[in-house]
């Protein structure tokens, strides 16, 4: 029993002297708590309204191929309940996308009556999707062009029938009035610009190599804390190597370790994926543009990260900090939910994270066809980004060391 009651003594004790530990490690129990909860709050409002709002159908530009009486009346008749611009040529739709002047797009190929089975056929209809369509909002569109035909067809029907429509109609499923095996085909910006398909490996790996990279911090707090803790950089403070001299190596040292990572994810993207039964990556993209949202989002992560660990004093500090810093700017930025998704104020706020400048060029260079406008603001705003986070860098060196 006295065995017993020692055991539970020395347990109480190692608890104790835990909690005395837990209470002095602020920044360890902020990671714990306050990260966590931000992480939920930023989450919540990214997917508010996600599965429960109204989805509206996206704004539709049309180019109207087949003019035959039964075609152009149907499509009088839907953009009166849903209007939209009219294009005179596949190649101005596609424009207006790219420009975002219309959200989506709809190509009436001729003829819509099949000539074998004079029925609308959906399978003649192209349905073109911008970047940023919600996929509920595609969805929609989708379906409801499909049941739009099915009711010209119905009308069509029934005019043709005369007194003996409402017996046809009654013994006439939806099947039987449209083509069989036949529906709305869609094609994405990137697949029209391009010639290759969509997949899902070409649209995540931009996001998560912005991710990837911005996780430097990790290696940077460990160098940066452990020079400091040992006197290296007070050493070469008297040796009069400058403060700006210590940042612009590191600086170099970590952009070019960013650089091997993103062909080590690249590779990755490339054949890994494609071992495992995914879709290859497809590289064959703007090399100027990509090299510079590359080397702009590199700084940006690199300034970034050498802030944090200017400023903190311990590596699990700056583990805690850079780490849960990275993931809110992550979920902000459309990283972990696609920036669709999120309700319109969200999509204000990811507007000013880095992640979400760097997110923004990348796309423009793997799903679509890059322009200086585009690229140029995105990344004059991450070097402004990592210029800011050098400045402070270099203020936060120079401190006395406490």
């Amino acid at each position: 029993m006295s065995r017993s009651f020692a055991l539970a003594a020395q347990i109480l004790a190692v608890a104790l002297k835990e909690w005395r530990l837990l209470s002095r490690n602020l920044h360890g129990l902020s990671a714990l708590f306050l990260m966590p909860a931000i992480f939920v709050l930023v989450m919540s409002f990214t997917l508010k309204n996600t599965l429960t709002a109204k989805v509206d159908l996206p704004l539709a530009g049309w180019v109207q191929e087949d003019t035959t009486p039964f075609a152009a009346q149907w499509a009088r008749e839907w953009q009166a309940r849903h209007p939209g611009p009219r294009f005179a040529s596949r190649a101005a739709l596609q424009q207006a996308l790219a420009s975002r002047q219309v959200e989506a797009g709809v190509v009436v190929r001729a003829p819509l009556l099949d000539p074998v089975s004079n029925r609308p056929d959906p399978g003649r209809l192209e349905m073109w999707l911008g970047h940023h369509v919600q996929p509920a909002a595609a969805a929609r569109l989708r379906a409801e062009l499909s049941f739009s035909l099915l009711q010209a067809q119905m009308k069509r029907a029934a005019a043709e029938a005369g007194p003996f429509a409402g017996v046809l109609l009654d013994s006439a499923s939806g099947g039987d009035l449209l083509a069989a095996d036949s529906g709305v085909a869609v094609r994405y910006l990137y697949e029209i610009e391009s010639g290759r398909r969509m997949t899902a490996v070409q649209q995540s790996v931009p996001a998560w190599l912005i991710f990837g990279m911005f996780f430097v911090v990790i290696p940077i707090a460990g160098v940066l804390i452990q020079e400091r803790n040992e006197g290296t950089l007070a050493r070469l403070a008297t040796q009069q190597v400058s403060s700006a001299a210590i940042l612009g190596g590191k600086l170099l040292a970590f952009v070019v370790l960013n650089w091997i990572q993103l062909a080590f994810m690249l590779m990755v993207g490339c054949w890994v994926v494609p071992l495992l039964g995914g879709d290859a990556l497809s590289l064959a993209i703007h090399p100027g543009w990509f090299a510079l949202m590359v080397l702009a989002t590199s700084v940006a992560a690199v300034g970034l990260a050498l802030l944090i660990a200017s400023w903190t004093r311990n590596f699990e500090h700056a583990a805690a900090v850079g780490g849960g810093i990275n993931v809110v700017l992550g979920a902000i930025a459309g990283v972990m939910v696609p920036r669709v998704l999120m309700p319109p104020g969200m999509q204000t706020v990811s507007a000013w994270s880095p992640m979400g400048w760097a997110l923004d060029g990348m796309q423009s260079v793997f799903l679509g066809t890059p322009s200086a406008a585009e690229i140029l603001p995105r990344a004059g705003l991450l070097i402004a980004f990592a210029l800011v986070c050098l400045v402070g860098s270099g203020c936060l060196l120079r401190r006395p060391q406490g």
